[in-house]
């Protein structure tokens, strides 16, 4: 866990997770095997902050394993990142991410997939693998 990175209570951290400097973790979020955050990426568990219901509410964020979400990204509240994915930097993630899927932008969307090496597959092929 990096420097000033803020993990709250009733989070799930499962083996050989990665959490950068700057991330932000809050209650009820689920961090799989081998999944990666980057620099100052913020997870969110309050869909709508600041009323009643809010803490009757809270759904934290799924990371499936080996998820990796880039540097300075947000995932809102309840999406679940899928198995082998990759959430590019700077990107603000509102709905689930499927497996071995490429997202980025805000908001994001899908823009490829990935081999199961975790590298791009292009024109059907990953270039490392061969796959």
């Amino acid at each position: 866990i990096g420097t000033l990175s803020v993990v709250e209570h009733h989070v799930k951290i499962e083996d050989n997770v990665r959490i950068h400097s700057q991330v932000f973790v809050p209650e009820y979020c689920v961090l799989k095997k081998d999944s990666w955050l980057g620099p100052n990426v913020v997870l969110t568990n309050a869909r709508y902050p600041k009323t009643p219901v809010t803490k009757e509410q809270l759904s934290g964020v799924i990371l499936e394993p080996n998820a990796r979400i880039g540097a300075n990204s947000t995932i809102l509240p309840g999406v679940t990142v899928g198995r082998n994915s990759l959430v590019g930097a700077g990107s603000i993630v509102s709905k689930d991410v499927g497996p071995d899927e490429i997202v980025l932008g805000s908001p994001a969307k899908k823009v490829g997939e990935l081999c199961e090496c975790g590298l791009p597959v292009r024109n059907g092929t990953c270039d490392h693998c061969k796959n």
